[in-house]
């Protein structure tokens, strides 16, 4: 496979980290072996906000590109192929693609399958100007329709009779407009790289921010509410972000990059092609539902369209969160510290907040291990496995989340186990709020 043009390669360097050294000279050299677990880079990406990419839509715990080139260069060989079953951002889909190897990834939410989508996609900078210059033509002669939003719930929408909402009415006017516009673009790809610029947009024109606790009102929100002038700057200028970097990138290598809407525990059965490493970090068992960060964009681009669909995609994800009832089991493969765990929990139920928390996290764990079965299946005899997880707590129990997860590997048939703590994170105010839940990186090989 050929060594990206010299251009090209300053580019990468300008805007990633940390480039495969074997992008510096014969590609069929293998580099030297290295231990992601001793030189791995910070596994988040609050710092990279400018990142080309990384920078269209806010995640607030991505995991950085430097990352994935480290776990790339721990291999000591170059890899034909990488899948992600938590998608995300995209961080490694859009990394492996730019490094010119193929990949594969996973994405339950479908906003973000479709960010992932944009991202990847060899759209043409050429065709994004004209049909821009169509779709303002057009946005000028449309008139709003607030019966494309009449799916939303009650709460979204300014009327006078609400004491709250989430978008003022002369904003929801201007929404409207925007998505018949969007709805008429005939090309998919195009089509989906304008909802993903709008979905990029909402939150910042709305009367809510979003952070680790859900979705919460700005302070003075009544008297300082966002306009349709501000949605038409914003949209205009996270277009411009997208598409400088479109076409910055236009001539990046070709490889095949497969994304997968679809939940990672039943997904992987879908992949077929050998996988030499599997690098991820799925949701931590915090009792948090991150379909909530990302509420907003799911019902606006009408992606949820009634509480039946919000029901389905709470489902689809991973058991980390009680919000929803569902069937609750553990593991089948062994692992003494999570029984130990357990029953401190189940010590401590009437501690608890939800008396559901002690079954939720077995059930995490016992999806955990249907995505690690599935990797086990993919993995190549020098391949990886590398993975951020997080710790919880709940009434002073510790959920030690690597430690747990490593017993399973092993009892799963992985041969090569390895954790590191990479850093802490803080606990939540009911906990103190001091930082005491470790941050760690499990590395698993044949």
């Amino acid at each position: 496979m050929r060594n990206p043009p010299e251009r090209y390669l300053q580019t990468l360097q300008e805007h990633f980290a940390q480039v495969p050294t074997w992008f510096s000279g014969d590609a069929t050299i293998p580099i030297a072996e290295r231990s992601t677990l001793r030189t791995a880079p910070l596994t988040t990406n609050q710092d990279g906000k400018g990142t080309a990419f990384q920078r269209w839509f806010h995640f607030k715990e991505a995991f950085s590109p430097a990352f994935v080139t480290a776990a790339i260069e721990s291999l000591g060989y170059r890899p034909k192929h990488i899948a992600d079953p938590f998608g995300g951002s995209g961080t490694s889909a859009i990394t492996s693609q730019l490094l010119a190897i193929d990949a594969t990834t996973v994405e339950v939410n479908p906003f973000l399958a479709d960010v992932i989508k944009s991202k990847v996609n060899h759209l043409s900078a050429e065709a994004l100007r004209c049909h821009a210059a169509e779709f303002q033509a057009r946005l000028a002669r449309t008139h709003n329709d607030l019966a494309c939003l009449n799916h939303l719930p009650p709460t979204f929408i300014e009327t006078k009779d609400k004491q709250r909402w989430i978008f003022p009415l002369q904003v929801a006017k201007r929404l409207s407009q925007y998505l018949t516009c969007i709805d008429a673009i005939g090309e998919p790809d195009i089509q989906r790289f304008f909802k993903v610029v709008l979905g990029a947009v909402l939150i910042d024109c709305s009367n809510v921010y979003v952070n680790g606790k859900g979705r919460r009102y700005r302070s003075s929100w009544k008297s300082n509410q966002p306009t349709s002038k501000m949605l038409d700057e914003m949209f205009g200028t996270r277009f411009n972000i997208a598409f400088e970097d479109i076409l910055h990138f236009e001539d990046r290598p070709r490889s095949r990059i497969d994304v997968i809407h679809g939940d990672a525990r039943t997904a992987l059965k879908q992949v077929t092609q050998p996988v030499d490493l599997v690098v991820f970090s799925p949701p931590y068992p915090n009792s948090f539902d991150y379909t909530d960060i990302y509420n907003v964009e799911l019902w606006v681009l009408g992606y949820l369209g009634c509480s039946q669909d919000n029901l389905r995609l709470r489902r689809d994800t991973l058991r980390s969160h009680v919000q929803i009832r569902r069937p609750y089991e553990m593991p089948h493969h062994p692992s003494a510290h999570l029984e130990t765990t357990f029953a401190a929990l189940h010590q401590q139920r009437d501690q608890l907040w939800d008396t559901n928390i002690p079954a939720m996290v077995g059930a995490y764990f016992c999806d955990i291990e249907m995505v690690l079965t599935q990797c086990h299946r993919l993995l190549v005899n020098r391949g990886k496995v590398i993975m951020v997880v997080g710790d919880s707590r709940y009434a002073n129990v510790r959920i030690e989340v690597a430690t747990i997860i490593a017993e399973i590997a092993k009892s799963i048939g992985f041969g090569a186990v390895a954790t590191r703590e990479v850093r802490q994170m803080r606990a939540s105010a009911q906990q103190g709020g001091r930082f005491q839940l470790a941050e760690s990186i499990v590395e698993l090989a044949h």
